[in-house]
């Protein structure tokens, strides 16, 4: 109830804001948000960037902009991921999922008066509202409390947070915001214990795109307040209205009388009115147009000389490039895009291996992460008390892994297996033998070559957690893989 009473006061502070700001000459926006966020985790298992969703309302068409907004998050564990940098993990293979709701205010600064594309910077705070659960059951996991209690792993916790972004305006009401945000969580709203609130994740990372509808009222300039003339403006209408007739103030070759539009550049070509021609509509007239027959549908994408803008020089101009901020090197298809025949993340003209087989994990140069193989890979199976088979929810997350294995023919396993500290330790270093011969059984019907694989019983030794509750005897009951080439 405390959670959802948070939210609720939060808004009924943004209505607020938004109703008082009726009263002043702004525009107001709504819209809706799609984003990529993760937990940053400081210790395995890793979570990974997954889809967000949400929306939002404010104002302030200036500098300023005050916005509320609501976002959505599910994050998933990666047993095999070598970092925080991983991307839509699975949660039928997943060990935990973060599952959030962000609820706050932020304040944008936009670094430029007007214009159609609009850096920013900004600043925010609100509440998380999130819990730590099991990804097929939905329970939400036990913690240690800040009184020695068990409590559950979930809180209404207080954040702050920093962006960048920028602001692109197609349209006189229609606004796109690509922005990256750090949320810091404060810990305000929590009641933890000592070993689990220094070993849980703090920041969250965003990055997403934001699509606004404008409404309400522009702001308008006050008109100059009027000036007495001077003599010398005085004088300077007397001297027109003694001038000649057939004055052509602009220039053009058409005299004032006869012509419609008396400020024509210099230079631009006229019609028989005396009036600016832009054949092209890129709001560059013609004669002073470089380009003068740039395609209508470049208007708003052309430079002060009237020719298209291609701003990430890449062969295709903004109004035809559907990815007009792709990365400098990289192939592009016909609509700007850069291409990745592989599809491995990494794009062709900076990817090192251009041919990596679908699906498989690659580091930042587009080549298969090998990162796994410098320290031992730790596996807690489902073992029931006194077995040594592998549960098939373990088998179905060891696939990517596999098939790791089978690319890395030179890499040789050490396969490590550990019991608890019930029962005999003889019986325990016969069922840890048992246990590591049963996986190696197992991985070689995957394909892997029996000659590259060890199997070393450990038994009750090398414990990682206490073995005084259930939990703990449980991440004891373990295997632990090491690699070597």
């Amino acid at each position: 109830m405390r959670k959802f009473a948070m939210l609720i006061l939060l808004i009924l502070l943004a209505s607020a804001a938004t109703v008082s700001a009726r009263e002043r000459p702004f525009k107001h926006r709504f819209g809706f948000i799609y984003g990529l966020g993760n937990l940053n985790s400081p210790e395995k298992p890793y979570f990974s960037f997954n889809h967000g969703w949400g929306f939002f309302i404010g104002t302030g068409p200036d500098r300023f902009g005050l916005n509320f907004s609501l976002f959505f998050q599910n994050n998933y564990s990666d047993n095999s991921a070598a970092n925080n940098f991983g991307f839509f993990a699975d949660k039928d293979a997943a060990e935990f999922a973060f599952k959030s709701v962000r609820a706050g205010f932020d304040i944008d600064y936009r670094l430029n008066e007007s214009g159609r594309l609009r850096p920013k910077v900004g600043v925010g705070l609100g509440y998380l509202i999130w819990k730590y659960a099991d990804p097929v059951g939905d329970t939400v996991i036990q913690a240690l409390g800040d009184k020695n209690n068990t409590v559950d792993f979930s809180a209404a916790e207080m954040y702050l947070s920093a962006s960048v972004g920028l602001e692109i305006k197609p349209a006189r009401r229609l606004v796109f915001d690509l922005s990256t945000s750090i949320d810091y969580l404060t810990g305000i709203g929590t009641a933890f214990g000592d070993e689990t609130d220094n070993n849980r994740g703090r920041l969250i990372m965003r990055t997403g795109l934001k699509l606004s509808y404008l409404f309400g009222r522009e702001q308008k300039k006050r008109p100059a307040p009027p000036v007495w003339p001077s003599e010398e403006t005085w004088s300077a209408e007397d001297a027109a209205k003694k001038a000649p007739a057939e004055r052509d103030s602009d220039g053009d070759g058409i005299i004032d009388r006869h012509d419609k539009c008396h400020n024509t550049p210099r230079g631009a070509y006229i019609d028989d009115s005396g009036c600016p021609v832009d054949s092209d509509g890129d709001g560059i007239l013609d004669g002073i147009d470089d380009c003068p027959l740039t395609p209508l549908t470049a208007a708003g994408f052309v430079d002060i000389f009237g020719c298209p803008i291609d701003s990430d020089f890449d062969g295709v101009p903004d109004f035809r490039d559907n990815c007009r901020t792709g990365p400098v090197g990289t192939p592009v298809d016909k609509n700007g895009c850069p291409v990745d025949s592989d599809g491995d993340g990494v794009y062709d003209g900076i990817d090192d291996c251009p041919d990596t087989e679908e699906g498989i994990e690659v580091d930042e140069r587009g080549c298969i992460d090998i990162s796994f193989l410098h320290e031992p890979m730790r596996i807690n199976i489902d073992y029931l008390s006194g077995s040594f088979e592998i549960d098939e929810r373990t088998k179905k997350r060891m696939q990517p892994l596999i098939r790791k294995l089978k690319i890395l023919s030179d890499v040789t396993i050490t396969i490590a297996g550990y019991t608890d500290n019930v029962g005999p330790s003889e019986a325990n270093q016969a069922l840890s033998q048992k246990r590591a011969n049963r996986m190696r059984d197992w991985l070689e019907s995957q394909g892997i070559d029996r000659h590259r694989m060890k199997a070393i019983g450990k038994g009750e030794t090398n414990f990682i957690v206490s073995n005084k509750t259930a939990k703990g005897r449980a991440k004891n009951r373990r295997i632990e893989l090491v690699f070597s080439k």
